[in-house]
C-alpha cells in the first residue's frame, strides 16, 4: 500500500511499506508538538524517513524538522543549498551553537542537477522559478516516480506586470522544465502549486506542466496563503477547479484538509498501460530539417525508441530475450504524414501492438500535437534476429499476453509487396514485375557511422541515404507524405552497395512513388526496397 497524506500548504507525507518521505514541512495544524507531529506518531522509529526541503522560505521550512532525529534515528535530510546557509549553525562543527547538531552523514545538500541515491530512493534536484529546488524522486520499491515542485511555477502576475515581465516569467518556467523533460516526461504522482493569488491566468503553470508531462495522479498545493478565512476559501476553491487546467489523462485529486490522504496499491503504481504507450518530446533546431520541420530521420529514430521502451515495459524487450545473442529488428516500416511538427514545438508519439504471431509482431504509431492534432501514423513489422545465425529466432520464447494487443485503429494502408529494380540490359529485367532503373546507379560504401548495436546498418542511416537522393529544391517544394521500407537483407560494414532508382512520371503525386532498391555491388543481392511518396507543401 502507498499512502499520500496532505499535511498543510506544500507539505505532504508519502509512505510506502519500506519508507516515508516528508516534503516541505511548515506546520501540522492538528498538532501542538512540532518535534513530534501527529502524522509521524505511528511511523515506526526504525523505518527509513527522508525529509526533503526545497528552499528556506518559512512556508517550506520549519527548523523543527532537524529535531525529529530524537524519535526517528533512521532519518536523512535532503535540502537545497540555500537551506544549508540558513541552518549552518546546526551543521558546522565549529559553530557556537550549543545544541545538538545534525551529523554530516544524515544530511545531503543538493543543487540543481545533483542526485542523491541510496538503496531505497533516488532524488534528483531540478531548478525553480523562485529559489531552491524542485524534486523528482524514484521510489525503487515499485519504481514509483514522484514530483514535488517546491515553488516552481509560472509566476506571471499578469494583472500587475508588464508584457516583458510576463514573457520573461513564462520563458523562465519553460526553461526550468526542459531538464526535467530530459529525465522523464511522466510521473505517478505530481504535487504542484495552483495559487490564485497570482490573479488572471493563475492556472497557467499547472496547465503547461500537465501538457508536457503525463501525470497519473495530480495534487494541487500552495493554496493556503490568504489573509482572511474568506480569501483562503476562495484560493482553495480555485486550486481544485480542475477543469481550468486538466489534461485528458490521469486523476486529479483534491487533498485540502490536514490529514486528508489518498491510498493505492503498489501493483497499481507499477502498472504500465498494456496497450497504448505514449511519450512527449520537444523539437529543437538541431532536430529539424532544412525546412524547419521534424526531420524524417529523427522521426524514424523516435519510433524505434518508443517501440523499445514499450516492449521493455511489458517484459518483451531485448532485456527479456532468452539469451544474449538475439534482439528485436525491423522487417518493415511505413510512415505516412500529412504534416510534420514544426521547430520549437512539442509533439507526442503513441504506440501499440496490433498483431502478434510466432514469427512477427506488427506495431503501430500515432504522431500528434499535445492538443490532439494528428500529424500522421506509422506501421511496422518486427522480428527477433539471432545475431549469430542472422536468422529469424522467433517470438515463441517471449512472455507475450493477449491483452497486450490493442484495438486502436491505424488508418494507413500496409505497404505493398517489394519489387526488384534492374538496369534495362540485365537478365530478368524484361519481367513485368521488375521496375526499370530510370537513372544511373549511385554507389555507396557503408562505414563505421552507419552501424548500430548489431553491427549492421542502422535504419536511420538508410532513411538519411534515401533522403539525400532528392535535391534541396525538391524537399523545399514538397514534403515526404509516405515512405515504405522493406528490409530484405543486412547491410554490412565496408560493403559497397548500388542504389537503383525508378522515377515516377509525376514526381509530386502521392499515387506515383519514387522507388529504390539497394543491393550489394558484388553479388547484386537486394538488401532494401523503398517507396517514397511526395506531396506539395
Amino acid at each position: 500500500m502507498i499512502r499520500l497524506n496532505y499535511i498543510f500548504h506544500d507539505c505532504f507525507f508519502l509512505e510506502t511499506d519500506s519508507l516515508g518521505v516528508v516534503f516541505d514541512f511548515w506546520k501540522d495544524p492538528r498538532s501542538d508538538d512540532e518535534e513530534s507531529p501527529l502524522f509521524l506518531k505511528d511511523f515506526p522509529e526504525s523505518k527509513p524517513l527522508y525529509v526533503l526541503v526545497s528552499h528556506f522560505h518559512k512556508d517550506h521550512l520549519n527548523k523543527c524538522v532537524f529535531g525529529w532525529r530524537k524519535h526517528h534515528p533512521n532519518i536523512h535530510y535532503i535540502v537545497s543549498k540555500d537551506v544549508r546557509r540558513h541552518v549552518r549553525y546546526l551543521l558546522d562543527a565549529d559553530s557556537s551553537y550549543a545544541g545538538e547538531r545534525v551529523p554530516e552523514k544524515a544530511i545531503s545538500v543538493v543543487s540543481k542537477g545533483d542526485v542523491f541515491e541510496d538503496s531505497l530512493i533516488e532524488v534528483r534536484a531540478f531548478g525553480s522559478t523562485d529559489i531552491g529546488n524542485s524534486y523528482a524522486l524514484i521510489i525503487k520499491e515499485g519504481r514509483l516516480k514522484v514530483f514535488h515542485a517546491g515553488d516552481l511555477n509560472c509566476w506571471t502576475w499578469r494583472d500587475e506586470s508588464t508584457e516583458e515581465e510576463i514573457l520573461r516569467a513564462e520563458k523562465g518556467f519553460l526553461t526550468e522544465l526542459q531538464p526535467i523533460l530530459q529525465f522523464t516526461d511522466n510521473f505517478d504522482i505530481a504535487m504542484f502549486p495552483v495559487d490564485s493569488r497570482i490573479g488572471t491566468g493563475y492556472e497557467e503553470g499547472a496547465k503547461i506542466f500537465l501538457d508536457k508531462f503525463s501525470v497519473k495522479r495530480f495534487f494541487p498545493m500552495h493554496f493556503t496563503l490568504g489573509d482572511t478565512e474568506e480569501e483562503r476559501a476562495r484560493l482553495l476553491k480555485d486550486a481544485v477547479d480542475f477543469d481550468r487546467y486538466r489534461a485528458d489523462r490521469g486523476e486529479y485529486i483534491a487533498l485540502t484538509a490536514p490529514g486528508d490522504s489518498y491510498e493505492f496499491f503498489a501493483d497499481d503504481s507499477e502498472k504500465v498501460s498494456n496497450t497504448i504507450f505514449e511519450r512527449q518530446y520537444f523539437l529543437s533546431a538541431g532536430d529539424c530539417n532544412a525546412e524547419k520541420e521534424m526531420a524524417l530521420t529523427l522521426l524514424t529514430s523516435k519510433l524505434i525508441d518508443i517501440a523499445t521502451m514499450h516492449a521493455n515495459s511489458l517484459g518483451i524487450g531485448n532485456p527479456n530475450m532468452p539469451d544474449n545473442h538475439s534482439g528485436w529488428v525491423l522487417s518493415r516500416l511505413t510512415i505516412e504524414m500529412s504534416e510534420y511538427p514544426a521547430i520549437d514545438s512539442d509533439y507526442r508519439i503513441s504506440t501499440w501492438v496490433e498483431s502478434w504471431n510466432k514469427h512477427f509482431s506488427e506495431r503501430c504509431f500515432k504522431i500528434s500535437s499535445p492538443d490532439g492534432k494528428v500529424y500522421g501514423f506509422a506501421r511496422s513489422i518486427w522480428m527477433v534476429l539471432d545475431t549469430y545465425t542472422h536468422a529469424n529466432a522467433g517470438l515463441d520464447s517471449l512472455p507475450f499476453r493477449e491483452d497486450y494487443i490493442s484495438d486502436e485503429i491505424c488508418p494507413i494502408k500496409r505497404q505493398a509487396k517489394h519489387r526488384l529494380i534492374m538496369l534495362e540490359n540485365e537478365e530478368g529485367a524484361e519481367s513485368p514485375r521488375v521496375l526499370k532503373a530510370s537513372s544511373p546507379i549511385v554507389l555507396h560504401k557503408f562505414l563505421y557511422s552507419d552501424l548500430d548495436a548489431y553491427r549492421h546498418v542502422n535504419t536511420v542511416r538508410y532513411v538519411a541515404l534515401l533522403m539525400s537522393q532528392f535535391s534541396l529544391s525538391q524537399h523545399d517544394e514538397n514534403r515526404v507524405a509516405r515512405i515504405e521500407l522493406s528490409f530484405l537483407d543486412e547491410g554490412e560494414y565496408g560493403k559497397e552497395i548500388e542504389i537503383l532508382r525508378n522515377n515516377p512520371e509525376d514526381e509530386h503525386a502521392l499515387e506515383t512513388p519514387t522507388s529504390f532498391l539497394l543491393r550489394k555491388a558484388d553479388n547484386k543481392e537486394a538488401i532494401l526496397y523503398s517507396r517514397v511518396f511526395f506531396s506539395k507543401r
